[in-house]
């Protein structure tokens, strides 16, 4: 009655499943508590499993509804709390090492998530980026291994191995046979598998798989989600599931996965705007210097935050249209990057200084031009400049709070907010970045016109984001409409500003038919082995490898990307894994720069799980001033 209600009253969405397995689980998670409270009114252990087994997957608005349907069900029933203290003490101790916030919903989805494990050997975590899937199992991961080593309850100790299942082919997940030789080599599934499965220690080991979930890969595994738990493999092994196993699987939406995957799975579903952008602002300001964790400098922070940011957001959803669109997470993180960025060298340098207050307020205007207002086209430019202004300005509409102050740091009305950048020496200053263009030298009548650079307003600023970009490790993404010039701006810095004694610049360019295969070995090619599986730049440089054309590979057929799927496996986990010996690879000292066209014609839009590590610049087309800059220098020397 319970799921009859459901599907006929709650939204439709495509991690739901309301089917015979659903019952099941039910039953088993029931028969759990009655082995545990032999004594308890069965009422109540009916009702707590179906709300353990149910609740984790549905989305917030769903839950009242679905208490709702209980309440109807189970008139007059109360459930007992019950008791994790033990687990929730070495929770928030595993949040802190981690660097995380405790908040409500994230403990309440590691119990979910704990629960599941217990009921289901397979399940999934689904959410949008920035919900906290990833952190949430690393958290759970921790607290069992800690709660292990204390001898709390009966738990142990968690290994776990993740890997991108479309990163890679299908051959090489699960094994394939070779047409030439006719041999059977193993794929990483089928390794990883057996050697959890063939092991008789007690803890506890994960399969994680992070990444889009289609019918092809995860077909294959129905018969380990199912109740006998074995892995068939096309060589005609069997591989049975041992109990201490889970299989997991991280992706952002089921929309490719068949109903017949989604009834085997136990779901948790995770909704960043639950978790808001707070956490990591406070997660981010544990991490800054010691000068910005000042009492009176972390508070002015704090409220510029409060003051500045949700109407920055407000503005920019509803009344500027962005080249690549954004979540609101991403934009606060790449805020919190930008401005930690700015000032790591200034207040290194002297931290006494008197305008500290000043420098901060400037620092985070600068921030939130370039992060909130960072992806919006041109015209969306203006718009944000202006309400920019107007906020800072503090009118009677939206007076600046009084913690706050005075707004010390005001810009030239001239332009845009766009058009400035601020010099932290003394009271510091917001200087144009015309100011900054030096009279170039075109080189003599042989110079060919396409190689002539122009310095303009644009080459300027994109180089001084990209310059703070490489310093610190940070991925940047630019983002425009073909011929503004994103290639060149980049292959300039990499080429000819770059320390060669550092760093060691390299490009590839994605076109349609670029897969993930090549783009592994490409990149191995040019790096050395350090030691025994792991792989970097000549020891003592940084590797920058700048991504063109990031969108043009052509999805396969349930829309995944494989080269942006490789990616995201070394940004998320920092690893890949050996094509021929599936031996993990750990990468080190690599960083990426991308560029992309806005979605349309021949490019896809990339997955927003990707896109959410990188701070993402829009360049728009030359506005009037800079095409006749460009061609009064150019027309003189031909």
């Amino acid at each position: 009655m319970t799921y009859r209600l459901c599907s006929e009253q709650l939204s439709s969405q495509f991690h739901y499943d309301y089917g015979m397995r659903a019952v099941k689980a039910v039953l088993v998670a029931a028969g759990n508590l009655k082995l545990k409270f032999p004594d308890e009114n069965e009422d109540i252990l009916l009702l707590r499993s179906i709300k353990d087994v149910n609740e984790p997957k549905f989305l917030s608005h769903d839950i009242p509804l679905f208490n709702g349907i209980t309440s109807d069900l189970f008139p007059g029933i109360s459930l007992p709390e019950a008791d994790y203290q033990l687990f929730l003490e070495a929770a928030l101790e595993c949040c802190k090492n981690h660097n995380v916030q405790p908040t409500e919903v994230f403990i309440q989805k590691i119990i979910q998530t704990y629960e599941m494990m217990i009921v289901r050997h397979g399940f999934m975590l689904v959410g949008e980026p920035f919900a906290g899937k990833t952190k949430v199992l690393h958290v759970l991961a921790d607290t069992l291994t800690l709660m292990n080593e204390r001898g709390f309850g009966e738990e142990e100790r968690i290994i776990y191995r993740t890997l991108n299942p479309k990163s890679i082919t299908m051959g090489q997940l699960f094994g394939q046979f070779d047409l030439v030789s006719h041999e059977w080599t193993d794929g990483i599934v089928a390794n990883t598998f057996r050697e959890f499965a063939s092991a008789d220690t007690p803890e506890r080991k994960w399969v994680v798989f992070d990444g889009p979930i289609d019918t092809l890969w995860i077909e294959s595994m129905n018969t380990v989600l199912d109740d006998n738990k074995k892995l068939c493999l096309m060589s005609g092994e069997i591989i049975q599931m041992s109990n201490q196993m889970s299989l997991i699987f991280e992706a952002m939406d089921l929309s490719q996965a068949s109903p017949a995957t989604v009834s085997r799975c136990g779901m948790i579903y995770m909704e960043p705007s639950q978790l808001g952008w707070e956490p990591l602002m406070i997660s981010w300001m544990n991490n800054l210097p010691e000068v910005l964790q000042r009492p009176n400098n972390r508070s002015l922070l704090l409220e510029l935050f409060h003051w500045l940011v949700p109407p920055a957001l407000r503005m920019l959803r509803k009344n500027c249209r962005e080249v690549v669109p954004t979540s609101n997470s991403n934009t606060v993180v790449s805020l919190c990057r930008l401005f930690e960025m700015l000032l790591s060298e200034p207040v290194k340098t002297s931290p006494e200084e008197k305008n500290i207050t000043t420098w901060i307020m400037a620092a985070f205007s600068f921030s939130v031009v370039w992060s909130v207002g960072g992806s919006c086209d041109s015209d969306s430019r203006e718009r944000f400049s202006e309400f920019f202004r107007v906020i800072v300005s503090g009118k009677e509409e939206n007076p600046i709070p009084a913690s706050v102050g005075k707004w010390e740091c005001p810009m030239d009305d001239k332009g845009l907010v766009y058009d400035y950048y601020y010099e932290f020496k003394g009271r510091g200053r917001w200087i144009h970045w015309n100011d900054n263009i030096k009279n170039v030298n075109l080189g003599d009548k042989n110079t060919k016109v396409q190689e002539i650079i122009v310095p303009t307003i644009d080459t300027v600023r994109y180089t001084y984001l990209m310059d703070f970009c490489i310093r610190y490790g940070v991925p940047p993404l630019f983002v425009g409409p073909t011929g503004t010039g994103k290639s060149v701006y980049v292959k300039e810095k990499l080429m000819n500003n770059l320390d060669k004694d550092q760093y060691l610049p390299f490009f590839i360019n994605f076109s349609a038919r670029t897969s993930a295969n090549q783009t592994q070995s490409i990149i191995m090619s040019r790096l050395d082995k350090r030691r025994k599986g792991v792989f970097g730049p000549p020891m003592g440089k940084k590797c920058v490898i700048f991504v063109d054309d990031m969108n043009m590979p052509a999805l396969e057929q349930f829309g995944a990307q494989p080269p942006v799927e490789l990616f995201r496996q070394y940004m998320d986990h920092g690893n890949w894994y050996d094509l021929k010996d599936t031996s993990r690879i750990s990468l080190v000292d690599l960083q990426l720069i991308s560029a992309m066209g806005p979605p349309g014609g021949g490019r896809n839009a990339v997955t927003s799980r990707f896109l959410r590590h990188f701070n993402i610049f829009s360049i728009n087309a030359f506005s009037d001033d800079t095409m006749v800059r460009i061609f009064s220098s150019v027309v003189p020397s031909i």
